[in-house]
């Protein structure tokens, strides 16, 4: 999986006050070095890929360098199987599963170990259950569904609606939604679609067997599709500290203008030994429901 967000750190500026008519010399502290673990691996039966790089500075427009070298290890503490991920390139280590093959076990608990220059960094998670998709639909987008707009012509573009529904009972479920046009991802980090219970919060005390998933997660963020494209839809069920994991990322990306907060940094679930390089990024292991629809 590509870089959910890339994660840097920067210690201060030095600002010097001088005369208008003085070059003003501004010094960058760029920070220690750091590695960035991103270990998002999932229920399907695709290849699986974790991402280890190195922070960059943090006005540099280049792609973070990778790691190569390290031994990458994903145990599954239910039934001891191990999985072990090969290096490839650009910082990627993957995990190749046949069609029929996965990795992922509902309420099964993994432990990843990533192990560089001697030192291993580790951390775990659960696998959650999955949510269930009923359909997706497709509206025409000619201003009579939602924030639509123009009119019927050999340019017109379609809106898809997820139809999906959660488990009813008491414990709460947390869903990441990720929306593909064709096989391209819709993957702006600021404009995550996250959801509890596939609403905007908990329910605790719901009446029916499963409950259906409501606006605005549903409604996909308005992306557009023509005629011939495919929408393709994937919910993927996270633990509480992924989904909040999320949320502050999503927080610090759009903290700006008037009314900004003090930045901070965004959590890690990786465990660095003391003393040593500092590792951050995330862990996790999602169950993903998947449904697909061309658009007609």
């Amino acid at each position: 999986m590509k870089t959910v967000f890339k994660i840097v750190l920067f210690s201060c500026l030095v600002f010097v006050f001088s005369s208008c008519e003085d070059v003003v010399q501004v010094k960058l502290d760029e920070g220690s070095k750091l590695y960035v673990i991103d270990a998002f691996v999932n229920s399907l039966r695709t290849d699986q890929v974790i991402r280890i790089t190195t922070n960059t500075n943090y006005f540099s427009n280049t792609t973070p360098p990778g790691v190569p070298g390290a031994a990458v290890v994903l145990t599954d503490l239910n039934n001891n199987r191990q999985y072990v991920f090969n290096y490839t390139s650009n910082g990627n280590y993957v995990y190749s599963l046949s069609a029929t093959d996965t990795l992922a076990r509902i309420n099964h608990t993994y432990s990843l170990s990533v192990t560089i220059d001697g030192t291993s960094y580790s951390s775990s998670t659960i696998q959650k259950r999955l949510a269930s998709i009923d359909s997706i639909s497709v509206n025409l987008n000619d201003g009579s569904f939602a924030f639509g707009g123009g009119g019927k012509t050999k340019d017109t573009t379609f809106l898809c609606v997820l139809f999906a529904k959660d488990k009813s009972d008491a414990q709460t479920d947390y869903y990441w939604i990720r929306t593909y046009r064709n096989d391209t991802l819709f993957g702006d980090p600021a404009d995550l679609n996250l959801n509890i219970d596939g609403t905007g919060g908990a329910i605790t005390d719901a009446s029916a067997d499963s409950l259906d998933f409501t606006p605005p997660s549903t409604l996909l963020g308005f992306k557009k599709y023509r005629r011939h494209d495919r929408c393709r839809v994937e919910v993927h069920s996270i633990m509480s500290n992924t989904y909040n994991f999320f949320t502050q990322a999503q927080t610090q990306i759009n903290n700006g203008g008037l009314f900004a907060t003090t930045p901070e940094n965004v959590k890690t679930n990786i465990i660095t030994p003391n003393g040593k390089t500092k590792a951050i990024g995330w862990f996790s292991v999602a169950s993903v429901a998947t449904k697909s629809i061309q658009v007609r």
